[in-house]
């Protein structure tokens, strides 16, 4: 079998659901294979950033890998921005590079550079191969690293003029078992929230979905508040128990939850500089911390813990919660406790306080925007944001009710909105998908849109047009005496962009038409077309970028 068969042929047995990226040399050949050998579409995307964000996006939806290819140096270093965003959010991706040939390899050939170094730094694994009959044995151990212990991409390159010699023959790629368990600290762990007056639950990006109902159970066993990391709603964010999400922007109870409490349950959580408001969030002077993670090096790194214990959450939380729940004591008090009482009233207070700000009645705010959007979107709706100043009205406004619906790339990538969107739309077709996105990271991956048109993957993208970059520009006003510098375009119609690639493209400018507008474009997006609405919308800036809840 030669090495582009055995390619295309592991692609299939992965699973992946797709292969993206552009057409170049020492890639045709693996694109040729997936479309007379196998089932795996190949998706051409205009620009190799969006093939990878796409990928990083189906990860984030599935904790299942996709895998995207780069053609030698411009093809492979245009992935590496997505490559990242999976880095930074231990999401698993398979990429697969074309290098320039062996025989050329050191001469300075065509294109070439170092791809095994250039994607080191951003991935698990980069390794490239150099026989061609180890190249089935280094994917097979790349979908393994991927795929084991905290999920990243990692990546692959392969010399192009192996792409037509023989690979030997083919093995079928597995991953192994494996289970973790408490064992001996489940006691340890119950007797600490047992004997706490205090006890909070914090919960991280690493907590995979369908265990939001055991934190609930656990939380509500032992009368604990539970506080979300920065930006990743985890569990249903207006559930009694959860009192807001802890970082920059967050809630004052989150807040008070963590500096109060005396002992803390803390999931699937590496307290990033966002969360920790760049590393001033404190915990009580006598708090015990109870790390779980599957990633040991995340566990104790910022705060020091009582107790660390390495483990699949996927795994032990079923145990823990039964372990919580068979105590034979009644923790149930603690749910009327006036701590956790007040915390449940600042919440409520706080939530209050954003519906109750001052809508601007002829330009339509940004706020303004999501709430309406909240209103008229399905309760299932996958909202996928690209980085912006808005993306606090996203996380204030646009509320969950069931994990994994909300996803900002927190490693801060601008352009993911629309290939993210795609992304999120393969991974789950029947439901609504929507992609809000300021006018920045708009433009950076509009060409995007045409993909999602010729693909068959109907979303709606909402636009937050205001001429600036608004995250940058607030932070220029306070620290640069109002000097405003490099963040200002120039006055921008995108729905023309959308009308030029045959989708629904609409502007609205006042706040009366927004509702209305929306309302035609969900409708499109439903009939099976891609909208765009683009809002221009009044200059109000969320100031989470600059208050400080813990310097304060």
């Amino acid at each position: 079998m030669k090495v582009c068969e055995m390619i295309a042929r592991w692609c299939q047995d992965i699973g992946t659901p797709f292969v993206a990226g552009i057409p170049g040399n020492g890639i045709l050949e693996i694109i040729d294979k997936l479309e007379t050998d196998t089932d795996v579409p190949f998706i051409l995307t205009r620009h190799e950033q969006g093939a990878s964000m796409m990928a990083y996006s189906y990860a984030f939806q599935t904790k299942n890998p996709a895998v995207v290819v780069g053609s030698k140096a411009p093809g492979a270093t245009n992935l590496s921005i997505g490559v990242m965003g999976a880095f930074v959010e231990s999401l698993p991706m398979m990429v697969i590079t074309a290098q320039v040939s062996n025989a050329h390899e050191g001469y300075e050939a065509f294109e070439e550079i170092d791809l095994a170094a250039l994607f080191k730094p951003i991935t698990k694994w980069s390794v490239q191969v150099n026989n061609p009959s180890r190249t089935l044995e280094i994917l097979n151990e790349a979908y393994r690293i991927t795929m084991s212990g905290r999920p990243g991409p990692v990546h692959v390159a392969i010399p192009y003029n192996f792409m037509q010699l023989e690979a030997g023959s083919y093995v079928r790629p597995t991953l192994p078992t494996t289970q973790s368990s408490l064992r001996n600290e489940v006691s340890d762990i119950v007797h600490l929230l047992d004997t706490a007056t205090r006890p909070v639950v914090i919960v991280g990006g690493g907590l995979p979905p369908t265990n939001a109902v055991d934190v609930l159970a656990i939380a509500d066993t032992i009368g604990a508040p539970i506080v979300e990391s920065w930006l990743r709603k985890p569990i249903p964010d207006r559930h009694p128990l959860c009192v807001g999400m802890a970082g920059i922007g967050g809630s004052p109870a989150a807040q008070h939850a963590i500096h109060d409490a005396d002992v803390a349950l803390v999931l699937g959580c590496r307290f990033s500089e966002q969360m920790t408001e760049h590393y001033t969030m404190n915990f009580a002077p006598d708090a015990k911390l109870i790390h779980i993670d599957v990633d040991p090096g995340v566990i104790g790194r910022v705060y020091p813990v009582h107790l660390g214990v390495q483990a699949n959450l996927q795994d032990v939380l079923p145990e823990l919660r039964e372990a919580v729940q068979s105590t034979g004591k009644s923790h149930r008090d603690r749910g009327k406790s006036d701590w956790l009482q007040s915390l449940q009233r600042e919440q409520l207070a706080y939530l209050e306080s954003l519906a109750a700000y001052t809508r601007d009645d002829v330009s339509p705010q940004g706020r303004y925007v999501v709430q309406q959007l909240r209103e008229l979107l399905d309760d299932d709706t996958h909202l996928v944001l690209d980085s912006g100043n808005y993306l606090h009205w996203a996380e204030q406004y646009f509320s969950v009710n069931q994990p994994g619906l909300f996803h900002y790339p927190t490693s801060g990538t601008m352009g993911f909105g629309i290939p993210g969107a795609i992304g999120a739309k393969i991974a789950f077709p029947d439901l609504f998908v929507c992609a809000l996105v300021g006018d920045g990271g708009f433009a950076m991956t509009m060409g995007e849109l045409e993909t999602a048109l010729r693909i068959g993957t109907p979303i709606l993208v909402v636009i937050i047009n205001n001429g600036t970059l608004g995250h940058i520009r607030v932070r220029q006003e306070v620290n640069f005496h109002g000097r405003c510098v490099g963040v200002n375009f120039s006055e921008q119609h995108f729905a023309h962009v959308a009308e030029a690639f045959g989708a629904y493209g609409v502007e609205v400018n006042r706040t009366s038409e927004v509702r209305g507008v929306l309302t035609d474009a969900i409708s499109a997006v439903r009939s099976g077309r891609c909208a765009v609405v683009d809002v221009h919308v009044s200059s109000e800036m969320a100031d989470a970028p600059i208050v400080r809840w813990w310097s304060s």
